[in-house]
């Protein structure tokens, strides 16, 4: 564990100094210590760090909270501290957007300018570039991703060495790479190019019947980790729904996906797929495991506790490809063959790691009467699992942050990070908000007891 001698102010969002003084700096894996020579030290999770502000010869971390801890006087090993610190918060940040688990292809260095609805920001940044996402860690702003299948547009400007990133977000602009810029560039596109790849290549094994052209379409709309409607797919060709269920949904969880389209008015839903590394779906993320499902502090019954075991790859059964995790979206309505969806949606993972149905309401209570409208409802949906599908792909399909409780999150250790996500993450926030409850994927009529359940709250 690192450790510094120097000076520290501690102060509040006011202005307001709770204390000041010679100090010892310790950085650990998560956290910051900050011993005063005399007086209870001041430690605080790496994470609850928003801003990392350095100057020439001192450091100014603001928190969450708004309060300020000034670093200063530490001498010849400020350099050291500043590098140390830095290395760690960016480490600890990555936990707490969720991307530490994700397969890393190079870093650097340089501005990030962002241009989106939510915020605007200017600031030095580093660039992380994954197979499948692309992570900004900010100094001066809240750190962000983007799915590399997200992103529409790159763009590199001879004039001033920039590379804007275009998307449904917003627009990332990447500057001051210097002798990177091409190299960084380069590897985005070729990211990008494999992400894409591997995509059309899922799209056809799963409708091997298209046309090129109709594949080409088909690969517009049904991106990876990007929900496509079925009422769009079945205009490039009237076999796709049932290609779709025949290879897309296992076996063993077929009873749950039959039942839930049962309550979709016209069958319109919407199926996604993910491409997952084999190494991860064989460690099985943490909170995924059968036991975790079935014995989360989240109240689910006692009798919930056999979960499905799940050990094909996915319906296809090709054990040679890359995994595959398959999933729906259900707009539901109360009772089968209603005309109209009620306000619920079931979120059902069809390849091995379905364990549950996640229930979340479409829109807010408040506008749940729009649902009932038909010149309204269709945008209305379209728009709501849009936004549902964003938030679960940003927590690369984590269930945990989406069904703990917030005492497990505030309390427990090990949820830690998830706690610090809802703040980092505003969509996390409003998926939580959302979410009515799970279904979990034991026996069919254990499942339906629960479903019916949440129908009643539709």
């Amino acid at each position: 564990m690192p450790t510094f001698t120097g000076s520290f102010d501690y102060t509040q969002a006011n202005g307001a100094v709770l204390e000041s003084g010679p100090c010892g700096l310790s950085i650990g894996a998560e956290t910051l210590t900050v011993t005063p020579t005399s007086g209870a030290p001041l430690t605080l999770d790496l994470g609850d760090i928003d801003l990392f502000l350095p100057g020439e010869y001192e450091l100014t971390l603001t928190l969450y909270a708004g309060a300020r801890i000034l670093l200063r006087q530490f001498g010849k090993a400020f350099q050291d501290l500043r590098r140390e610190l830095l290395e760690a918060y960016r480490h600890r940040l990555l936990q707490c957007l969720l991307l530490e688990d994700l397969e890393e292809i190079s870093r650097f260095d340089g501005l990030a300018r962002l241009e989106s609805q939510a915020r605007t920001f200017t600031s030095p940044a580093e660039f992380r570039l994954y197979k499948s996402n692309l992570a900004v860690l900010p100094t001066q702003a809240t750190g962000l991703q983007w799915r590399l299948a997200d992103i529409d547009e790159m763009r590199f400007d001879e004039s001033t060495w920039d590379l804007t990133l275009v998307s449904s977000g917003g627009r990332l602009i990447a500057g001051k790479l210097a002798k990177r810029t091409e190299e960084f560039g380069r590897r985005l596109t070729n990211a990008m190019g494999e992400v894409a790849q591997r995509a059309s290549e899922t799209v056809r094994s799963l409708l091997p019947f298209l046309s090129p052209e109709q594949l080409r379409q088909a690969t517009t709309l049904l991106k990876e980790g990007r929900a496509a409607s079925l009422a769009q797919l079945r205009a490039i060709h009237p076999r796709t729904e049932q290609a779709l269920s025949a290879n897309a949904v296992d076996a063993k969880l077929r009873p749950y996906f039959d039942a839930l389209l049962e309550h979709v008015p016209g069958g319109n839903y919407y199926a996604g797929f993910k491409l997952v590394r084999k190494d991860e779906e064989e460690a099985r993320p943490e909170g995924e495991a059968a036991t975790s499902e079935a014995t989360a502090p989240d109240t689910e019954p006692s009798q919930e506790s056999t979960p499905v075991e799940e050990t094909e790859l996915d319906a296809g059964g090709d054990e040679e490809a890359a995994p595959v995790l398959h999933w729906f979206f259900f707009p539901l309505a109360t009772q089968p063959g209603a005309k109209s969806a009620g306000n619920l949606v079931a979120w059902e993972a069809t390849s091995r790691s379905g364990r549950a149905t996640y229930f979340f309401r479409l829109v807010p209570q408040g506008d749940a009467t729009q649902l009932q409208d038909p010149s309204k409802a269709p945008a209305l949906i379209d728009s709501a699992i849009r936004q549902l599908n964003r938030e679960i792909v940003l927590l690369n399909f984590r269930r945990e942050p989406i069904y703990l409780p917030d005492a497990s999150l505030e309390i427990q250790p090990r949820f830690r990070r998830y706690a610090i996500a809802c703040r980092k993450l505003p969509e996390l926030a409003r998926l939580r908000s959302s979410f009515l409850g799970r279904a979990i994927h034991t026996a069919p009529e254990a499942w339906r007891k629960q479903f019916e359940s949440y129908l009643e709250q539709a």
